[in-house]
């Protein structure tokens, strides 16, 4: 209850002052387990994903802001996942994610591990084709554009500015014992992402 009033109310919010626009969100399974994967360029990227997204998604979050007093009762309600630091900690949280995927639900990877400046390359983290070659959870590549634009990194709060959502086709993941199977299906991830995300921001821009 708690996750369906806060989608419906940002989902509101973003459609007067982002204009949020979302298409093929029907690329999303309607059921089972399902990985979203989308770059992040700023704070507003998860309430976005997660107001296009017609199911829960339950977000990997890193602990250091998980357990911020003034964030850890949010995201404990939302269903989000910390992410430790360290082997062990990573470990639980990789173990956490596949059993919420093994249960039939959407987990949501920013795949860079934090808020990239926009126009700043990063190297894509492995995390989201491992959890999808260990479970056989597909990945759903989610294009966005604007969200920089309309919450740069350092800013207090959002400026209205358009906002725009694209889903990808899932891709399947390969079997797990094939080689080289996670590195080859991060690239893959990666490669279907980033043009996604391009198509997105210029979308955006001719707005």
């Amino acid at each position: 209850m708690f996750y369906s009033v806060t989608r419906l109310g940002f989902r509101m919010l973003a459609g007067v002052l982002f204009r949020l626009r979302v298409r093929d969100d029907v690329r999303l399974p309607s059921q089972g387990a399902a990985i979203v994967v989308a770059e992040h360029r700023s704070w507003l990227d998860p309430p976005c994903v997660g107001a296009a997204c017609r199911r829960p998604v339950r977000f990997l979050v890193m602990e250091k802001v998980y357990r911020k007093p003034w964030a850890c009762w949010f995201y404990r309600r939302m269903g989000s996942i910390p992410v430790g630091v360290g082997r062990r900690r990573a470990a639980l949280s990789l173990r956490e994610a596949l059993r919420r995927l093994h249960s039939g639900e959407v987990v949501g990877v920013f795949p860079e591990g934090r808020v990239v400046p926009d126009g700043e390359s990063v190297d894509y983290r492995d995390g989201a084709a491992l959890l999808s070659v260990r479970s056989g959870a597909p990945v759903v590549p989610i294009g966005i554009g604007g969200t920089a634009r309309a919450w740069p990194r350092g800013k207090r709060c959002p400026r209205p500015a358009p906002v725009a959502i694209r889903f990808g086709e899932p891709l399947q993941p390969p079997a797990p014992d094939s080689e080289n199977a996670v590195s080859t299906f991060s690239a893959r991830i990666e490669e279907n992402l980033r043009i996604l995300s391009t198509e997105e921001r210029a979308r955006v821009e001719r707005r």
